[in-house]
């Protein structure tokens, strides 16, 4: 079983959308009003979930992924087994309704090279990012949501030499890594009494597990002072979503 499958049976008027390969993005601001990205955000007319039937397939996907959504614990964030995000919010801390987005896991990992050809960047610049993996350089990507920022960590991950020890550390799995020697941790919410393991929690861990290099997934809030702390005697890649519009 996919990713979507584990979902399709609760979202029947918009799973065109989601089996759409050529969408990237679908975003339920409440009942009746749907967004795809597909390249750049576009209003989907003629769709109408139902309110009552849109809480009660957020609530069963929820339950299906091992979560819950509640008046209680009103945010969902989980992932699906292909990599996919799906994430909610419930009234009433969701003004207009449920609010539903779903991030669809970008199978094609793209090189270097590729990035070079569409105009994303200058080989100047490819070749200088590349000098300061090999010279084992902190390095922080910054962006916007859908600004490329897991792309771009991809892709420098393949300049790292296959004999290094990669230890990867995630709120949420999501970055594709083909190292031999790579240790994965991925952060807990609390959830059915268990306490949360934060990213923090996991940094702090990995130091005992001789990495060479720590790769860091999405980091925010406190995470993101303490991965800058750390950075000045670990060799570390982190990606951190921009909060601001001051650069």
């Amino acid at each position: 079983m996919n990713g979507f499958e584990t979902i399709l049976p609760f979202l029947k008027p918009i799973e065109h959308l989601i089996l759409d390969d050529s969408i990237s993005e679908v975003m339920v601001n409440g009942p009746d009003r749907i967004f795809e990205r597909a390249g750049f955000v576009e209003p989907i007319q003629g769709v109408n979930l139902g309110e009552k039937s849109l809480m009660v397939a957020v609530k069963n996907i929820a339950r299906r992924l091992g979560d819950d959504i509640s008046e209680s614990k009103p945010i969902l964030d989980s992932r699906l087994p292909d990599g996919s995000r799906v994430a909610a919010v419930i009234p009433p801390c969701s003004v207009n309704g449920v609010t539903l987005t779903i991030l669809k896991f970008n199978a094609r990992h793209f090189g270097i090279d590729e990035l070079v050809q569409a105009g994303t960047m200058e080989r100047w610049l490819a070749n200088q990012l590349e000098d300061y993996i090999l010279a084992r350089k902190t390095i922080l990507i910054a962006g916007g949501t859908g600004s490329g920022k897991t792309t771009m960590l991809n892709v420098l991950g393949k300049f790292i030499p296959s004999d290094e020890r990669v230890l990867l550390i995630e709120d949420t799995s999501e970055i594709h890594m083909d190292q031999d020697n790579l240790v994965r941790f991925e952060a807990r919410q609390p959830q059915n009494a268990l306490p949360a393991i934060t990213i923090r929690d996991l940094l702090k861990a990995s130091l005992r597990h001789r990495p060479d290099r720590i790769i860091l997934g999405e980091i925010r809030g406190g995470d993101s002072r303490v991965a800058c702390c750390r950075a000045a005697w670990i060799c570390l890649i982190a990606r951190s979503r921009q909060t601001s519009a001051t650069p």
